[in-house]
Order: C-alpha cells, then structure tokens, then sequence
C-alpha cells in the first residue's frame, strides 16, 4: 500500500490487519474489501459516505496456463482512489506514478479499465485462434474428445468474460449519469473508450459463443450421420452373411433335399447364394439403401 498522500492506493490480497489499516486510515468500509476478496463476487456500484465503491472483474492467467477471473474493487472520491484485489492486476506496474494523469483518481481508474480491456482482447483473441484450429480439423480425427473438452473450457471462459464485461459497462453508463459519481462526466471520452472496448470483446464473445455452438453442431451431425452410415454396413453385412448360410443350413439338416446327390450341388448352390447376394445388392442401391 502507498502512503496516504498518494492519489492511488492499491491492496493487494491484504491481510486482516492491512484491511482494519484502510478502513481507518482512508475511511473504507470493511464489508466492500471483504468483497472483493471473494472469487465469486458480482460486479456492481454503491455509493456509501465519501466513496463510491464500484466492484468489477478483471482477466487473468494462471501459472497452469487456465484462465480466471477475479474482482477487483474500486473505492473513488474526488481526491482519492483505493483498489483492491486478491490477484495481481494486469499491468500493474505500467501504471507508474509517473504516468499517472495528475492527480485525478478517475483517469487512474479508467486507465487501469483500458489495461483490463486489453488483457480480456488479448485471452479472447488467443480463443478465437483455438476455435479456428479447431474448426480446420473438424471431420477429421484429428478432433477428439480432447478437442471437446477444450471446447467447454472456451465456452466457460466467454461466458466468464460476459458476465464480467456486461455488468461493467452498466456500472460505467450509470457513473456517466449519476451526480453522486465524481468527475467522470469531465472524462466522457475516455469513459466511452472503455465502455466501446468492453462493447467489442462482448461481441467477439458472443460470435465465439455462437462458433462453438455450431461447431457442436455440426460435429454431432458428422458423428449421427457416420453412425448411421455404419450401422447400415453391419446391418447389409449380416443379412449378405445370412443368406448363404440359409442355404448351406438346409443341407445340414438330416432330412433328405432334392438333388443332394447330384455332384454339382454344392457349385449350383454356389451360384444361387452369389446371384441372391448380388440381386440384394442391386436392389438396396436402387432403393439407396447404400
């Protein structure tokens, strides 16, 4: 944490006694900190006292290589912003106090808004690439069960990407309109910069969305239609099986047959077996059967 002259504060995974050290030192309330910390938080806004406590997700990558998000709580007045997280924010150390506009806490928050954008672009592209490797296997067998489960995790992570960038950009429009918000109507331009990027990566979301789906799809039509195809050969296949073995089963029986005797039974029935064969063969093409 920096000291209290500081236009920015940021916590990172603090500690019990880091959190009771910015309720008292900066005025936060302690129940928006323990939100933050929790995984399963939904972004939102609320305006308590000085602050105003915006709560938002952001990007990022495990060392496993999986994709998560986590929360990230903004506390913002007009001298000060606050954030807090339980993972390291993209970027962080970009956002240099030598960069930093001035001292103005909104144009702190919404530059690190731009690097979370950034950060979703950048995982959402590198999906987008999955997706059309994958579609450039599809039909072959090359794709597998392997390939399907990297499916459901792409599907998970734009669906996490979703929930995190929709609610953002309605927290933003709100902040925009709202008189209790500081300041951020004095940055218009860079609010509706962020809110575009957020509009892009949820659009590209939802065509990733609708990718996988169809892939789905169309996969499960590949595999319906090979199925049938060869379901249809074993069913041909045991009824051509079949039909000599009617033949030669009646010759195996103790009951005398005509000719039987005759020294060319076993060629005439030969040729009877492989003439029906070939008649049920022409017949099933005729009907497309096969």
């Amino acid at each position: 944490m920096s000291s209290a002259q500081q236009p920015w504060i940021h916590a990172e995974a603090p500690s019990s006694e880091e959190i009771a050290l910015l309720a008292k030192e900066y005025g936060l309330e302690p129940r928006f900190i323990y939100d933050a910390l929790d995984r399963d938080e939904i972004p939102r806004v609320e305006a308590i006292g000085k602050y105003t406590y915006i709560i938002t997700r952001f990007a990022y990558e495990k060392a496993s290589g999986d994709i998560l998000t986590a929360p990230v709580l903004f506390a913002i007045n007009h001298t000060k912003l606050v954030t807090v997280s339980s993972e390291r924010l993209p970027s962080l150390e970009e956002i240099a106090p030598g960069q930093k506009d001035a001292a103005d806490p909104v144009h702190i928050m919404l530059k690190i808004l731009l690097y979370i954008d950034a950060e979703y672009d950048r995982f959402i592209h590198d999906s987008s690439k999955q997706i059309r490797h994958l579609m450039q296997k599809l039909g072959t067998r090359a794709v597998g069960p392997q390939s399907f489960i990297r499916f459901v995790h792409i599907e998970d992570d734009m669906n996490d990407f979703l929930n995190s960038l929709m609610p953002t950009n309605t927290t933003l429009k709100h902040l925009l309109s709202s008189s209790s918000a500081p300041n951020f109507e004095k940055h218009r331009d860079l609010v509706e910069t962020v809110i575009l990027n957020n509009n892009q990566s949820i659009q590209t979301c939802e065509a990733n969305l609708k990718t996988v789906d169809s892939i789905r799809r169309t996969y499960t039509l590949i595999n319906s239609h090979n199925l049938d195809r060869t379901i249809k050969i074993l069913t041909l296949a045991s009824v051509f099986i079949s039909i000599p073995t009617m033949f030669f089963s009646m010759y195996g029986m103790n009951i005398g047959l005509p000719q039987q005797k005759h020294p060319q039974a076993f060629i005439v029935l030969m040729i009877v077996c492989v003439l029906t064969v070939i008649t049920a063969y022409i017949v099933g093409r005729k009907k497309k059967v096969f």
